[in-house]
């Protein structure tokens, strides 16, 4: 349990211990010369001690405390069969366990939402599906909307999971279709070769972002999707990726997202603005690197084509990588200057992906500029990564939840390498044969990167919407700095003061 704040506690004959510790090394626990978790309570019940207990976010003992944020934490836990008043026992290697969570989610719950007794609800399920024994699908199956009768707002969606499967269905995007489709269909959807031409439109403009870990999202109360007017999308595809390490050829899965309507309707449209790397060989990540940084950036030369000049107010994101993802964080760039990020999360855990809540609504502009940074650990890998759909591959995206609904869907961009090569679709056949063993090739790999210039495109509704830039990487010039913690700068030494 390093590097790891702890708390050591327990009910025996009746009375509670408790105790703060930290470890400093894998091995047990050292006790805090201040102690900053306070116990509110201890019982113990046939089915187990119960122990409730606080702390400040930030107790500033910077030696022995980690400081909570609003990034996933990691919280590890142990138990022993017997009272642990003296010492502290190996626990063995069954009693422990660990999990990631938000301490400070602000994602809406049921308790906090009263649903209208006029909802609808429609179902995107799979249907028995035989999930290959291949390590990684793309599956993707069409849907039609009923008809609705007039506008209705999507205020709710949720993931129904097939028992068993939890761990298999690793993430769900259900795209809207620009334009009415005759037929359905089921296919395959790894390879976007082999997506049927009738409905390759709809692949590019998100619905619905959903993936593991995730639980039932509820749109803020004056915030709705739009379904049922003749502007409206009707046809959809959901697309399920299931991962599948062990190779099984006996899974049957029949998951998707349940979205729930109601023809009362709210103040604002919302959109669904999907933020990334292309997802092709164009990204690069090299191997041996323990923090490799890989950028996405959308300039106001294209988002001011969409965004009115009140801007659109971003309320909630979702941010996505796979097996080498470190930590992930969505930038904001404001006339030369970098406000508050949307979103950092510096322990981005692959198994553990929700659509969270920003702390407050945050207002882009059309003159702002996005920027997305992927930090990967391949410090395991020998070979590059590329970009791809395989969880093996890498992606790097955000979703972010806004409104007013603008005509953008999808902003990507890539590295030009324009230090490397002039050729840039070959990149990788101009990198994979490097010596990425020796330091300094990564270090010139590194630096071409951080030097690049970078392709941006976006698109909308039927490819209506289209514009594309290349612009250099200037976000280093006036980072955001965090603000000191003021209740920290009068904090004196003695561990009262510091309760």
């Amino acid at each position: 349990m390093f590097p790891a704040d702890v708390i050591v506690g327990g009910v025996k004959d009746g009375q509670t211990y408790f105790k703060d510790y930290h470890t400093t090394a894998h091995a047990p626990p050292t006790v805090d010369q201040s102690q900053d978790w306070f116990l509110i309570a201890g019982k113990e019940t046939a089915s187990g001690t119960i122990l409730t207990f606080v702390r400040k976010l930030n107790t500033c003992d910077t030696a022995d405390d980690i400081v909570i944020t609003a990034d996933t934490t990691r919280v590890i836990f142990s138990y022993h069969p017997d009272d642990v008043t003296s010492g502290i026992p190996y626990h063995g290697a069954t009693r422990r366990g660990a999990k990631s969570v938000m301490l400070l989610s602000s994602s809406l719950t049921a308790d906090d939402v009263q649903l209208p007794s006029d909802i609808v609800t429609f179902d995107f399920l799979a249907d028995n599906y035989h999930v290959p024994s291949d390590t990684t699908t793309y599956a993707c199956k069409t849907f039609q909307l009923p008809a609705l009768g007039s506008k209705h707002h999507m205020i709710k969606y949720e993931p129904i999971i097939t028992p068993g499967n939890e761990l298999n269905v690793h993430h769900m995007v259900i795209f809207r279709c620009p334009k009415h489709v005759l037929n359905h269909y089921e296919f395959r959807c790894d390879n976007y070769t082999n997506t049927p031409k009738e409905v390759a439109d709809c692949m590019i403009m998100s619905f619905i972002a959903w993936a593991v870990g995730g639980k039932t999202f509820y749109y803020p109360p004056d915030v709705g999707f739009s379904l049922g007017t003749d502007a409206d999308p009707d046809f959809f595809i959901m697309e399920t990726h299931y991962d599948n390490p062990l190779a099984r050829s006996d899974i049957v899965d029949s998951s998707g997202i349940r979205i729930t309507m109601t023809p009362t309707l709210r103040t604002h449209d919302a959109g669904l603005f999907l933020f990334g790397m292309s997802v092709s060989s164009m990204h690069v990540i090299p191997p041996m690197e323990t923090d490799f940084l890989s950028k996405v950036i959308c300039s106001s030369k294209l988002l001011e084509k969409a965004i009115p000049a009140e801007g659109i107010k971003a309320f909630a994101i979702l941010q996505h990588s796979h097996l080498l993802g470190k930590e992930m964080a969505t930038r904001l760039y404001r006339n030369g200057s970098e406000l508050k990020p949307l979103a950092v999360d510096k322990h981005y855990d692959f198994n553990y992906q929700d659509m969270r809540y920003l702390s407050e609504e945050r207002t882009i502009y059309p003159t702002d500029t996005l920027e997305l940074n992927c930090v990967y650990d391949s410090s395991h890998k020998r070979n590059i990564t590329l970009g791809g759909l395989s969880t093996h591959d890498e992606m790097c995206e955000a979703f972010i939840l806004y409104y007013p609904r603008m005509p953008i869907d999808y902003c990507s961009s890539f590295p030009l390498y324009n230090t490397i090569t002039n050729d840039v679709a070959h990149i990788y056949s101009q990198v994979k044969s490097w010596d990425w063993a020796d330091p300094a090739v990564r270090a010139k790999f590194r630096s071409a990167v951080e030097n690049s210039l970078y392709y941006q495109h976006t698109f909308g509704d039927t490819y209506a919407f289209m514009a594309n830039t290349t612009s250099k990487d200037n976000s280093a010039a006036h980072p955001y700095i965090e603000p000191p913690d003021t209740q920290c700068q009068h904090i004196s030494g003695s561990t009262q003061d510091r309760k």
